[in-house]
């Protein structure tokens, strides 16, 4: 099964699709200083639910990219109160941002889009107007291993903001998933995506679709509950 496919099975029961809470989230609405008239750019907004929050509630101008044309529908359901929103169907890297135009940049869990997290701390900045505010949300290790080892481990979220600090933005907030938050998060994915193969025991895919859950689940359970966490950090350009 296509990768986006799969993704809108597993997303089926979330609109926020990543392991901060509604409530930790709209701690952006004053890490970001939200208000009317400003223009924010979403890179891998899936659903948009941040967007659309804002949208809703400020005169925004927002734009929101993603690459799955299920997320779009979705996020297109209901029309915003206030601001302007439009959804961009396509790859994030062939995304044509103009140079230090928007207020706000923000890349919650889809920094592989740009290239992993530094060329997106790179491609964030540019897009930002001076003192704009990027936000960029991603996998990051609770705590490292006393012993080295040779095993490929994500930085922990110091070593992130001193990526940050180091590409022309000063970190300024960070908003991070308890293991609560990403083990309720994880288990969503588990349920709808069961879920989906009990429903469709004909499909061509079934197999897959399992598979990938197993394959998911079991990753969740041995490697990123017990080790990783998952953090926002909110910065601004400082030139």
């Amino acid at each position: 099964m296509d990768s986006a496919d799969y993704w809108a099975i597993a997303d089926a029961d979330i609109d926020i699709q990543n392991p901060v809470t509604d409530r930790k989230h709209r701690l952006l609405d004053d890490y970001c200083d939200i208000r009317d008239g400003l223009k924010v750019l979403d890179v891998g907004c899936g659903k948009a639910w941040m967007l659309r929050q804002w949208a809703d509630r400020f005169a925004i101008d927002a734009t929101g990219v993603d690459n799955n044309p299920a997320f779009l529908a979705a996020a297109r359901q209901k029309r915003p109160a206030r601001g302007m929103l439009r959804l961009v169907e396509g790859d994030a890297a062939r995304f044509s941002a103009a140079a230090e135009s928007y207020d706000i940049v923000m890349c919650l869990g889809a920094v592989e889009a740009l290239g992993g997290f530094v060329a997106a701390i790179v491609w964030m900045t540019a897009a930002a107007k001076p003192g704009g505010a990027i936000v960029v949300g991603d996998l990051t290790l609770k705590h490292r291993p006393v012993v080295q080892t040779h095993e490929h481990l994500p930085p922990d979220p110091v070593e992130l903001a001193q990526v940050i600090q180091r590409h022309g933005a000063e970190v300024s907030a960070l908003i991070s998933a308890s293991d609560a938050d990403y083990e309720r998060y994880a288990s969503h994915h588990r349920h709808a995506t069961l879920r989906w193969v009990r429903e469709h025991p004909d499909h061509r895919d079934r197999d897959d679709v399992l598979d990938r859950c197993n394959a998911q689940w079991r990753t969740y359970l041995g490697t990123i509950r017990p080790r990783y966490g998952w953090t926002i950090f909110v910065a601004n350009k400082t030139a």
